[in-house]
């Protein structure tokens, strides 16, 4: 890609105080894209406090749609979008962008995705291109930005065994989560912060088309469910996945605690819930499932205490835990199982931001 024009974007990161850093680059194409835009965030500096200050920074605040999103990510946005809309102005251009296209890794991921929001409120033809990225706002802006960009205008890459991606967790929502995920193979046994890196997590891209990503994504979810559920048992597929050999944090164990999870769901007639409507994108991962199970459908799942006791299980077995005699399956119980959880996930999400280089 010919790049024409680059102006380094100084923005400010932090959770408590503001530190000024570079956060990308804005590109004006050459030859017959010369009308068509770039603008690259980077990701996670390890070396930033301030940086690994924004990723964890999450609580909510109004984001550039209207809507309620990550306070840390905001922050981040808003020190430096004054310089995106200068340059876009047709007064610096000289004409209006045929098209926007906003890309990024892990943070840069996320003010990516800001970035083609604000650039698609403004009226331009915004592409988004996200890599390891976070969840960056709740149900509100992602069904906001659901309608702004179709399938042909979102590619969103993630990583199965990547714990960033997974956080945070329900309430924040991919966005869009209906359509544009991309969802790589885990690639190796367990859950690993390592599997955040571009050069461990992500290297399967490499010469790969769209077409090709979208289909091996779509595959794995099929594959899965034909192996774990034949002839759509919900009795056997519980049984083999909690007969599986205890690993901890296996990446196969959660994908199938996932899908045992959507059957589950499905069966007690909880197909209002989104991570059962939505299941085949590939966004809602296990602990948005246990969240909004919390959340929306506690009662429902209690009504099946011996199914839900078996997914608790699975969980406690992920996380290298045993789970005991449970005379009665609660609400207290879910959400231990879940804090549980989420703390794992969120510990090892700030190791794979440290480990950046």
């Amino acid at each position: 890609m010919h790049l024409h024009k680059f102006i380094y974007s100084l923005g400010t990161a932090g959770m408590f105080s503001d530190v000024q850093s570079g956060f990308g680059f804005i590109a004006r194409l050459k030859g017959a894209r010369s009308r068509e835009i770039l603008i690259a965030s980077r990701g996670t500096d390890p070396g930033r406090a301030s940086d690994i200050g924004t990723d964890l920074n999450a609580l909510l605040v109004q984001g550039p749609t209207g809507q309620r999103i990550h306070k840390g990510f905001n922050s981040t946005f808003k020190s430096y979008v004054q310089q995106i809309d200068a340059f876009l102005k047709p007064q610096t251009l000289g004409f209006k962008p045929s098209a926007i296209h906003c890309v990024g890794h892990s943070l840069g991921g996320a003010l990516a995705n800001l970035n083609a929001a604000a650039c698609a409120e403004l009226g331009y033809n915004a592409y988004m291109y996200t890599l390891a990225a976070p969840r960056v706002g709740t149900l509100p802006y992602a069904e906001h930005v659901s309608k702004k960009f179709n399938s042909a205008h979102t590619y969103r890459i993630a990583n199965a065994s990547d714990p960033v991606t997974m956080v945070s967790c329900y309430p924040f929502i991919h966005a869009p989560y209906q359509r544009g995920t991309y969802l790589l193979n885990g690639g190796t046994l367990i859950v690993n912060p390592a599997n955040h890196l571009l050069g461990v997590g992500y290297q399967s891209l490499s010469g790969k088309s769209w077409a090709q990503l979208k289909a091996e994504s779509d595959g794995q979810i099929k594959l899965l469910e034909q192996t774990l559920f034949p002839g759509n048992n919900f009795g056997i597929g519980v049984d083999k996945m909690l007969s599986m050999p205890v690993m901890h944090f296996s990446a196969t164990l959660l994908r199938s605690i996932n899908l045992a999870i959507n059957k589950l769901l499905q069966k007690i007639g909880a197909q209002n819930l989104m991570c059962v409507n939505h299941f085949s994108t590939g966004a809602f991962t296990t602990l948005d499932q246990l969240a909004e199970m919390l959340v929306r459908a506690a009662t429902a799942c209690i009504d099946h205490a011996k199914e839900v006791y078996s997914m608790y299980a699975a969980v406690m077995q992920f996380l290298g835990r045993k789970a005991g005699n449970v005379t009665g399956m609660t609400v207290a119980l879910l959400r231990w199982a879940f804090n549980l959880m989420y703390s794992s996930m969120l510990g090892m999400a700030s190791l794979a931001i440290k480990r950046l280089q």
